[in-house]
């Protein structure tokens, strides 16, 4: 009764023992032969596969030594019971708290004949979230009217060269070679080469603590970092890992370290994935990658430091339900809310709230600009006026027809809003209600079966989160032209599907 085992599952098949091998008895005779003969590598192999259900932790300790690294075993752990204080609490699973009731408690699933429709599943968690956002929102809180975004004191490039080259094994866990030891060892001899090192884990507190000390001690005034990062920049692509955005942020925020001095390369992904199948074919690629590094990281310049204006109204286009509910959620939260007709259906009615600001009888003919700095070009009653928001919700009516321009001076096109599906390429990853234009979205995303209210709740939700909620950080990057390469073909605009082509 006081077992301290796992029971033994009923489905888990039963295996005999491996028979031990001996001598037989008439070579046993007149000689001290071990009888015991032992296994060979299939019997031990087939043994070592059995079940070790039945018996517990052994405390043989063994995994700490496997684990040292990350020494995330911690044996003398005991069992806590912590308490969290909530203002809202949001139910995503209708079997772990069917009893919980009250006000401020919120489902997140929908009815048990609902059909597991993995988008309509998102929506009702942003819809949940969006009624937090409303129950928890303070008056007077949100950002009104527009900004500037801002860059945050970074020390810059120091003229002195002095490189530092880290290389991450990744725990090894796809294995290391000592071909690489040898050839970071030689780039110390490099003119402006002044230490490398090679780390069992660089996204680990130790690892980046290493990392940063080094900085400090050595007085680098470059690095390279070849680990599982792809690049120091301050946003996370559909490329970024918890791994990658715990070493960035680690390294750059509060440590004095810049940016602009750290030149990272995919070690990860582009060299240690072939070693368990061509070793030679990894060193020759590894030797490759860090010569390019190095070589780049004598050539790095300070980040620019453009600074935009920003915005915190939102505009809704449309007068369809969804509409109406994205709207009257946001205005509910705090945030400034214009709303316009589409191009076809002037605006007759809008929600009654004293943070939604409707235009009777306007229509919006087009959308352009860029997320914090969106242009509303509408018709009015006393003629055509722009206005300049930083989200965008469309409605249902005005999603057939409106367009995005990202040049005054050519034809508009529509925003693609197609959701990703298994064998079908070509179509960028996101969000349902999103579209492939950054901050501007859908109050009824088509193909999927799900209240208008809850639609419109989540856009609304993905419009808040868009918004900054303190000054905003944020560097800008252009891409430059080299005009005596490009022909001026326009290709470029039509295969991207972001509008990045400006």
């Amino acid at each position: 009764e006081q077992r301290d085992f796992d029971p033994v599952p009923d489905d888990l098949p039963r295996k005999a023992r491996t028979h031990m091998p001996e001598l037989p008895l008439a070579r046993r005779q007149g000689n001290f032969n071990e009888v015991t003969l032992g296994f060979d590598e299939g019997q031990a192999r087939a043994e070592a596969a059995r079940c070790l259900q039945c018996g517990s932790c052994a405390q043989c300790l063994a995994c700490l030594s496997v684990c040292e690294v990350n020494q995330a075993i911690r044996h003398g752990d005991q069992v806590e019971t912590i308490f969290e204080n909530a203002g809202v609490l949001i139910v995503a699973d209708p079997d772990m708290a069917p009893g919980i009731r009250g006000e401020d408690v919120i489902r997140a699933y929908g009815p048990p004949a609902a059909k597991s429709d993995v988008h309509a599943m998102m929506l009702r968690g942003f819809s949940a979230a969006a009624r937090a956002m409303v129950l928890l929102q303070q008056n007077g809180m949100r950002l009104k009217g527009h900004g500037i975004t801002f860059v945050p004191p970074d020390t810059g490039l120091n003229r002195h060269m002095r490189i530092g080259v880290f290389a991450c094994r990744c725990n090894d866990s796809l294995g290391w070679s000592t071909e690489m030891d040898a050839y970071l060892a030689q780039l110390d001899a490099q003119t402006d080469i002044v230490h490398t090192e090679v780390l069992p884990s660089a996204c680990t507190p130790e690892g980046i603590q290493r990392i940063v000390d080094t900085v400090r001690d050595q007085g680098l005034t470059r690095l390279v970092l070849a680990s599982c990062v792809c690049c120091p920049l301050n946003f996370v692509c559909s490329a970024c890992t918890d791994q990658r955005s715990r070493l960035k942020q680690g390294l750059f925020e509060g440590t004095g370290i810049s940016r602009s001095m750290v030149q990272t390369c995919n070690l990860h992904g582009e060299v240690l994935r072939h070693l368990s199948n061509d070793a030679q074919l990894a060193v020759r690629l590894f030797k490759g990658i860090m010569a390019r590094s190095v070589g780049r990281a004598r050539k790095l310049l300070p980040f620019p430091a453009p600074a935009r204006s920003y915005n915190f109204t939102t505009a809704v286009i449309g007068q369809t339900e969804a509409a109406r509910y994205a709207a009257l959620t946001l205005a509910q939260a705090g945030f400034e809310v214009l709303m316009f007709g589409s191009a076809k259906h002037p605006l007759s009615e809008a929600p009654d709230h004293a943070h939604i600001f409707a235009f009777g009888g306007s229509t919006a003919d087009a959308v352009s600009g860029t997320i914090g700095n969106f242009q509303i070009h509408t018709e009015c009653g006393d003629g055509p006026r722009t206005f300049i928001v930083g989200g965008v919700i469309l409605g249902e009516k005005s999603r057939s027809i409106a367009i995005y321009r990202p040049h005054a001076d050519l034809p508009g096109m529509k925003v693609q809003a197609g959701m990703q599906k298994e064998g079908v390429t070509g179509i960028p990853f996101m969000y349902p209600c999103g579209t492939s234009i950054s901050g501007l979205f859908l109050a009824d995303p088509p193909g999927i079966q799900i209240s208008k209210r809850t639609k419109g709740e989540a856009a609304a939700v993905l419009t808040a989160a868009a918004m900054p909620r303190g000054p905003r950080q944020s560097r800008g990057f252009s891409v430059v032209i080299d005009e005596a390469l490009c022909r001026g073909c326009g290709r470029c605009l039509k295969a991207c599907p972001y509008q990045a082509i400006s």
